[in-house]
């Protein structure tokens, strides 16, 4: 009977500690792969599930030495990338992570990577919350 309670009791511990959904979530996380010691670049979709706005301020991964918030822009007519501090996300935002935006620059490939490979990224934010994501290593038109 003592063993049927604790069970019941740790249950609910564990099963109330998933009732709030986390404040924000990660989808379509892919990485593109590029041939021999080529930069790679990440995208994903990040939305907000917080009542406060949330700030994105760096990514790691064991898989690379560096990786870093970028930015594609155009001025001029020309396109350049420029690295970014931070990217906020309002309570409810959806912000795309993808070619021509924001993404990730995957910098100093630590290993070999294959397509269809899975990657670990772990998201930064200014509060101190971090997020783990698999990323799927895709080709350059995303398959």
């Amino acid at each position: 009977m003592r063993r049927s309670l604790f069970a019941v009791l740790l249950l609910g511990i564990v099963i109330s500690g998933h009732t709030e959904p986390p404040p924000v979530s990660v989808s379509d996380a892919r990485v593109r792969w590029l041939p021999g010691s080529l930069p790679m670049a990440g995208y994903f979709s990040l939305t907000s599930h917080a009542s406060e706005p949330l700030r994105l301020v760096g990514a790691t991964s064991p898989a690379f030495s560096d990786v870093m918030l970028h930015q594609s822009v155009e001025e001029a007519g020309m396109a350049h990338m420029v690295g970014v501090d931070a990217v906020t996300l309002a309570p409810g935002q959806s912000v795309a992570f993808s070619p021509g935006g924001y993404h990730l620059m995957l910098m100093d490939s630590k290993q070999t990577l294959h397509i269809g490979d899975e990657v670990p990224i772990t998201l930064r934010f200014s509060d101190g919350q971090t997020l783990l994501a698999p990323f799927k290593v895709v080709g350059a038109k995303g398959e």
